[in-house]
This record gives structure tokens, sequence and C-alpha cells, in this order.
């Protein structure tokens, strides 16, 4: 009988199961490194908000802001983005998918991301809440043209 090494069996069980919850046509996206997320202001019910997006050429790259996007009080979240051609898509979700409790409120974030690739033409902004009431597909903010 052959058994595997303690080594070998301890150093798989982490690699299950890694790595962020994806949606459809993401699994390929990488992590925005450059990303930082202002805390929570305003209300998610506050009708006259609307979420919405800005890019502008960097050097090196793009810098992208996602403002008044929609998430729950103390939410973490976190930035994955795809490049297809000259677009780049933007995705904005929490940092776990599946919580156990969360905030009973709602509140808008403003986030910013440095994507660094070379600056494309358009950019669009998604955005995905969790998964505690029901597995939520991505919501398109916007796009915009990069200037």
């Amino acid at each position: 009988m052959t058994s595997i090494p303690t080594t070998t069996a301890l150093l798989a069980l982490p690699l299950a199961g890694c790595g962020p919850d994806l949606p459809e046509g993401w699994e390929d996206a990488d992590g925005i490194d450059d990303f930082t997320q202002n805390e929570c202001e305003g209300s998610a019910y506050d009708t006259a908000e609307v979420a919405s997006v800005a890019a502008t050429a960097g050097d090196p790259g793009l810098r992208v802001v996602g403002d008044d996007l929609p998430f729950r009080c103390e939410q973490e979240v976190e930035g994955f983005y795809r490049v297809d051609g000259d677009a780049v898509d933007i995705l904005v979700q929490p940092v776990n998918m599946d919580p156990r409790s969360v905030a009973n409120c709602d509140c808008l974030y403003k986030v910013e991301a440095g994507i660094p690739e070379d600056p494309p033409t358009t950019v669009t902004l998604y955005r995905r809440w969790d998964s505690i009431n029901d597995e939520n597909n991505p919501v398109m903010v916007g796009t915009v043209e990069v200037p």
C-alpha cells in the first residue's frame, strides 16, 4: 500500500477551493492590486445618488474611479479586470461572497483602481452583491471612453 507523504497532503489541502468567487465569464480575470475603497457614505436607498464610473489614462496604465456603488455597510470589496482588445471590464464585488451575517444597512462606496494595462479605448464597470440571499450576476454601472 502506498501513502502520500504528510507534507504533500497538508500542502494540498489549502489549495482546494482557493481563489476568488468569480461569476461566469470572469474566471480568468486578474485581481486589481492597486485598489482602494473609501469609507461608506450616503444611503443606498437615496434614489438621487446614481453609481458612476470615470477613467483616465495614466503613466503607466489606467486609473478608474467608481462612485456611489451600493454595498452593505462595513463590507470589504475588491476589484478584478479583464481585457478584450481595446476594452477593459472591471468588476467590484465583496471579498466574502458568502457571509454568515451582514450589517442591516446598505450604503455607497467610492472605489479607485489602477490597471497596469495600456490605456484602452473604453472601460466598463460592473458591480456584484454577495450571495447571502441569492446568487447575484454582475450589474453594469456604466461605460466610459478613455480620454
